[in-house]
């Protein structure tokens, strides 16, 4: 998994901003969509999330104000986090 130099900017401010609990919580988030995306590739499944048409997901993350955008690399294994939209 691999984050935008964009998408890690949103990540520090929630944390530098007081929103431990939030930025802890998208961190994991982020962690299972790179299982659950890979898993998908692996089995040749359609990936989490809504297909954008330049190879992105859309995200939006339950009960939390965040969307996410991201793009699969089967063939590097490797999630990248496009954009981390924060509505807080």
């Amino acid at each position: 998994m691999s984050l935008t130099q964009e998408a890690a900017g949103v990540l520090d401010a929630m944390r530098t901003g007081g929103n431990h609990e939030l930025h802890d919580q998208l961190v994991r988030f982020v962690r299972a969509l790179a299982l659950e995306a890979g898993a998908a590739a692996d089995a040749d499944k359609p990936l989490p999330g809504l297909p954008m048409g330049d190879g992105r997901h859309n995200v939006d993350v339950h009960r939390l104000p965040v969307l996410i955008s991201y793009a699969m690399h089967p063939e590097l294994r490797e999630l990248r986090v496009t954009d981390l939209l924060w509505l807080g």
